[in-house]
């Protein structure tokens, strides 16, 4: 990955595993550092070229503004490649911890150079939120968590779990950010 400059090379299989493997290995800096690559290819590289929607090749538009003349140029593809599910579960923090979202786990994993993030999602049970930003050296995660659920909030600073009933939560903890970016590994 970083022989890669950070670029994607996992093909298309592992592509939307990647970042979660990263964070299982205790790396979430280089998931982030994936994450926010503009080059081609990348996640971010079609944001670059205008695109709204998940493009079925990662140079589905070349960088010159031309359709890629290849075949497999679509510009609203299913992409297995996408990372939606990372985001919401681990930049955003908001998960679905039981059958049904009746439980739902919140455990922000900030990063990168981002400041905020926020989701949400319409459960059975009505609307759950998860977000956190950045004050200073602290930081602030919310939580809308809906009637007749409970969730368990895993904050970033390694205290124990907490459990919560439905509601709006604000939780606080120390937050010094980690060394941005992690650097690339340069040919000869």
């Amino acid at each position: 990955m970083r022989r890669a400059s950070f670029r994607i090379a996992t093909g298309f299989t592992g592509t939307p595993l990647i970042c979660d493997a990263l964070c299982a290995a205790g790396e979430p800096q280089l998931a982030y550092r994936m994450l926010l690559e503009k080059g081609c290819p990348s996640w971010l590289y079609p944001v670059t070229m205008g695109a709204t929607t998940v493009w079925e090749r990662w140079d589905s538009m070349l960088s010159d503004g031309t359709v890629n003349p290849g075949e497999m140029t679509s510009f609203n593809h299913y992409a297995l490649g996408a990372v939606a599910d990372w985001l919401h579960r681990t930049v955003a923090g908001l998960a679905a911890a039981g059958p049904g979202w009746r439980r739902l786990r919140i455990a922000p994993v900030p990063g990168g150079d981002l400041t905020w993030a926020k989701a949400a999602h319409e459960t059975p049970y009505g609307r759950a939120e998860a977000g956190w930003r950045i004050e200073g050296g602290t930081l602030v995660v919310e939580a809308l968590i809906p009637p007749n659920t409970r969730a368990e909030v895993q904050l970033p600073d390694g205290s124990d779990p907490l459990e919560i009933g439905s509601g709006r939560h604000t939780f606080r903890c120390p937050y010094t950010a980690p060394a941005w970016p992690p650097t690339a590994i340069r040919h000869p």
